[in-house]
């Protein structure tokens, strides 16, 4: 990208960027900068072991604040495209934090963007951290610690510490406390803010968050002035919520055998002192978050033998990992985006760990991958968090928590000015809205509102700004933006250009429902690629049997149709095809039972469930698929499938299926295996609340890797309690395409 020349009587920057709604493109770099800041990667991306060659490469950069740069390399390799976003931190500069959040500060709950937690904390720098129980309770399956408390407790999985002294550590984690009561009673709890009536005894913070179930005794404790002495203030007998603690307060909450144990052996005005024991010690850690695998030790790849979800070793997914140096001095944070074949492939976690011995790391562990993983940064000025990369999901997943950088640097009047625009390029006529932002000696943003910011475009005969940042340019040839914030300066070069090299409309594939609408835009471009701004009012729509409005509105007809629409500007020329409608293609009207190709064949998990798959009629007569389950032995999460392997033609957007219901209430999903082998599943119904037949019809993710390979209809039991055996049966099974 271009980089854009400034001077100031202090300090000023100019950053214009393009922003997209999940990926900012650093479109000009800062030039001075206040303090040291991290040593980014050389321009040129490594190419590590294992890789597929790499052919050609671009990186953008952006130093987000003192000890931390940011990059974002575009790589084409010989197996496809890959987006790598990397954050290098110098942990040794003292304006550099961590620190780790969970969503809405809770355990338990439905999640939080990682955007809403970076802001909540201030930070200026996030990523995805823990796997969590993502369509259950919300919490994360391993270690959080925060503030110097534990708030969950370890799994077998690999840990991301920072110890008291500042140093990191990565690998697993065992953690227990011991209970002693006055009275001579102990307990030893290796649970934390778990509230499910399989724990029979764990410790409660007032972080835990909204839960409920089970009969459980809970004993409330207060904290005392001896360290690690607490006085029993409440005991309650019997709850199926937990009570609202206070900050000091904890609970010891009991089921089954423990809960007697727990009335018999406290009451209210006896101490409990707690004790804590961990491997390695965390008694004194500033943070702890969980994640896994563990990548890299002593700068070489490692198999870790309690990676999570091992079968995704040799899977390409969207990945994100930390690494720090040997000398504990650098900590990079990445993500590599994925899922996305036109935009990048992702990696294997082989390939992940060769990344970071390529960049030089020590040690390093991957945190959650998939549609969780995800970088924010904040943009120098900038009062809040931007994404980052590109998820796979095409939004922001609600996640468990994450682990970010804050910049705890004194906050003081403004040092540097800057100018932030989506555009460095503007169409002659057209418009480019203009924003300054400020920081620090720090880097710290500063607000700024626009009425006191001097405004100025020379010469006037090019272009003319108004107070609101809006520059109109009359004629082509650069334009010098000005721009005074008291003694803080900056100014920045637009040029306005005559023509438009490359017009491309958006969305790429649209697709409307019939009678529906959908807004189309333009992306302009200069032949060398960096964006021209081009005013909404000067692009020219028309349609070829169809209807468009003069702003870019398609009004799709009551039929399904396939509509040639196309947008003028600048002297470039650009047309899409909008699908109107749907039509349905029957995969399978009648799904047959057996073990040929495109037949259905029954699986469990766990293995050797009772059940089967069959053709025995549906309870009406009706000739259909019989998916036959045995849910009654409680205590795990149990799935029946009716498994099958039938590569789907074209990119199917939804699938339809005739389900009879038993009224039981397991949860029905459906699977599918991308191109690029990750198995994905859908939720057809959140539970078989019915009885007879029942239409039903889910969509399928439009960033899916095509063509995909249907593999699976089956029912889950997630609660670990619950017991149920029935059957459903299936017939009609067909999927739906865009367009006629």
């Amino acid at each position: 990208m271009r980089q854009m020349q400034c001077t100031s009587r202090t300090m000023s920057r100019v950053s214009f960027r393009v922003a997209s709604l999940f990926t900012a493109l650093i479109a000009s770099a800062a030039l001075l900068s206040p303090g040291a800041t991290a040593q980014a990667l050389d321009d040129a991306f490594p190419q590590p072991q294992g890789w597929p060659q790499i052919q050609r490469q671009s990186v953008q950069r952006e130093e987000l604040g003192p000890g931390v740069a940011y990059q974002r390399f575009n790589l084409i390799t010989t197996a496809g495209p890959l987006v790598v976003s990397i954050a290098t931190v110098d942990l040794k500069d003292p304006r550099v934090g961590l620190t780790v959040a969970t969503h809405d500060g809770l355990i338990v709950g439905k999640g939080e963007r990682l955007s809403s937690m970076a802001d909540r904390v201030a930070a200026e720098l996030g990523i995805n951290a823990d796997y969590f129980d993502i369509n259950e309770s919300g919490s994360p399956l391993n270690l959080v610690l925060s503030g110097g408390r534990v708030l969950h407790q370890p799994s077998r999985a690999a840990a991301f510490i920072v110890d008291g002294q500042g140093l990191t550590h990565m690998g697993s984690v065992t953690l227990s406390f011991n209970a002693q009561t006055n009275t001579g009673g102990s307990f030893v709890i290796q649970r934390i803010n778990e509230w499910s009536p399989s724990v029979d005894l764990a410790l409660v913070t007032p972080e835990l968050g909204a839960a409920s179930g089970g009969d459980a005794v809970e004993v409330v404790l207060d904290a005392q002035p001896s360290p690690d002495l607490y006085r029993v203030s409440r005991i309650e007998p019997s709850v199926t919520s937990p009570i609202a603690l206070q900050s000091g307060q904890l609970a010891i909450v009991g089921r089954g055998p423990q809960a007697q144990s727990l009335l018999r052996a406290v009451a209210v005005g006896d101490t409990v002192t707690l004790s804590e024991t961990s491997d390695p010690p965390v008694a004194n850690a500033r943070l702890g978050i969980g994640g896994g695998p563990l990548l890299v030790q002593d700068g070489k790849p490692v198999a870790d033998p309690a990676a999570p979800a091992p079968e995704e070793t040799d899977v390409r997914n969207p990945v994100t990992a930390v690494g720090v140096s040997a000398d504990g001095a650098t900590l990079w944070l990445v993500v590599v985006d994925g899922r996305r074949p036109a935009l990048s492939i992702g990696l294997t976690r082989p390939q992940l760990a060769a990344l970071f011995v390529a960049i030089g790391a020590n040690t390093a562990m991957a945190f959650d991958s998939g549609g969780s993983s995800e970088m924010v940064i904040r943009h120098e000025g900038d009062a809040g968090v931007s994404v980052a990369n590109s998820p796979s999901d095409g939004r922001e997943r609600a996640v468990a928590d994450g682990l970010f950088v804050l910049n705890t640097g004194a906050h003081g009047p403004a040092t540097a000015l800057l100018l932030k625009a989506p555009a460095t390029q503007v169409l002659v006529g057209s418009t480019l809205l203009i924003q300054p932002r400020a920081v620090d000696a720090n880097d710290q943003p500063v607000g700024v509102e626009i009425q006191d910011v001097a405004l100025a475009a020379i010469p006037p005969t090019r272009a003319a700004i108004d107070p609101q940042g809006r520059l109109r340019v009359f004629a082509p040839g650069d334009v010098e933006v000005t721009a005074s914030l008291g003694d803080v300066h900056a100014h920045a070069r637009v040029r306005g250009v005559p023509r438009v090299d490359d017009l491309r409309i958006t969305p790429k594939e649209p697709a409307v429902a019939a009678g529906g609408t959908i807004q189309l835009a333009v992306q302009a471009a200069s032949s060398d690629g960096l964006p021209i701004a081009v005013d909404p009012d000067a692009v020219r729509w028309s349609a070829v049997n169809g209807k468009v409005s003069s702003s870019g509105v398609f009004i799709a007809g009551p039929r399904a149709s396939r509509t040639t629409v196309s947008a003028t500007v600048g002297g470039a020329v650009a047309s899409v095809d909008v699908l109107t409608g749907d039509h349905t293609v029957m995969f399978a009207a009648l799904p047959q039972p057996g073990t040929a190709p495109g037949q259905w064949r029954y699986v469990t998990s766990p293995a050797a469930l009772p059940g089967g798959v069959d053709a025995q009629a549906a309870p009406d007569g009706a000739a259909a698929l019989r998916l036959a389950y045995d849910f009654s032995a409680p205590g795990v999460t149990r799935a029946a499938y009716a498994q099958t392997e039938s590569v789907l033609a074209g990119e199917p957007s939804a699938l339809s299926v005739e389900v009879y219901g038993d009224g039981n209430g397991a949860w029905l999903r459906g699977g599918y295996r991308n191109s690029d082998g990750n198995a994905e599943s859908l939720t057809i119904a959140r539970h078989v609340d019915w009885v007879g037949w029942k239409t039903l019809k889910v969509a399928i993710p439009p960033q899916a890797s095509w063509p995909i390979t249907w593999t699976r209809l089956y029912l889950v039991e997630s609660s670990k309690e619950a017991k149920e055996q029935g059957s459903i049966w299936f017939r009609n099974l067909a999927f739906v395409y865009p367009g006629p």
